[in-house]
């Protein structure tokens, strides 16, 4: 017994006592002197041990309901128009002139329409018929040649043997060429002739047979539809490949270039 009661004095229990004793024994002065009116005459480990220990955190509380949503801001200014934009500058129109066909200057005689805008002149001349009966004078005309064949004697070269050919004008000339000329691969180009088996050329009055190849080396003459050597007509001319013995074989080819007097 002696033991539960020590262990139920406390420091508490000891100062409450002494100051119930001093109480009834009517001792003021014991009162004033020994009374604990301040922790700071505790000892700290005195007080430490008199104090309790700290409790559980309380529950969190529940949350508040959410406040009322605040105005809403004033609406922006509205922007000003823009200005007006420039007027723009008056267009040209199109002028038109007919251009007769009496101004040769124009179209050659051909008549058209010129037509004008922004200073400009643009002339339309009127087409050139697509037909022509003869090859316009300065105008050239070109073409190809073959000759291939076994030689045969020719009553008009004397019973020699040779392979002929025909040139054809396309366009016939309104004249038959003053000069024919006929240009060996190795030959130097003549007067009234000009450019190459590749680009044959002629001068106004002249038609001029390129050589390109040949196995029996030249090409004797041309004749027109009279017969006569060295000539042409106006429609074409007749070749007659190199003289050779009847039955060899033959093979020639070039080009050729004719221009209208």
């Amino acid at each position: 017994m002696g033991s539960s009661i020590r262990k139920r004095i406390t420091l508490v229990n000891v100062a409450l006592t002494v100051a119930l004793v001093f109480a009834m024994t009517g001792g003021a002065y014991a009162a004033g002197k020994y009374l604990i009116t301040s922790t700071k005459q505790i000892s700290p480990k005195v007080l430490k041990s008199l104090q309790g220990k700290a409790g559980k955190a309380g529950a969190q509380g529940l949350q508040g309901s959410q406040g009322p949503a605040g105005p809403a801001g004033a609406n922006g200014k509205e922007g000003a128009p823009g200005g007006t934009g420039s007027t723009g500058s008056t267009g040209e129109s199109v002028s038109a002139k007919i251009v007769a066909t009496t101004e040769k200057s124009k179209c050659g005689g051909l008549g058209g329409a010129e037509y004008t805008l922004v200073g400009k002149a643009t002339l339309i001349c009127n087409g050139q018929t697509g037909f022509t009966s003869t090859l316009p004078s300065g105008e050239t005309e070109k073409g190809d040649w073959v000759t291939s064949g076994v030689s045969a004697a020719d009553p008009e070269l004397g019973g020699e043997a040779a392979v002929e050919t025909a040139i054809s004008f396309p366009i016939p000339l309104s004249s038959a060429p003053t000069e024919v000329h006929i240009i060996d691969p190795a030959a130097q180009v003549p007067a009234g002739c000009a450019g190459s088996v590749a680009s044959p050329e002629a001068e106004p009055g002249n038609l001029c047979i390129f050589v390109f190849k040949t196995t029996s080396g030249f090409l004797t003459t041309a004749t027109g539809a009279t017969g006569e050597f060295g000539k042409a007509d106006a429609t074409g001319a007749l070749l007659y490949d190199a003289i050779g013995k009847a039955g060899e074989e033959i093979f020639a080819k070039g080009t050729w270039a004719v221009t209208a007097k």
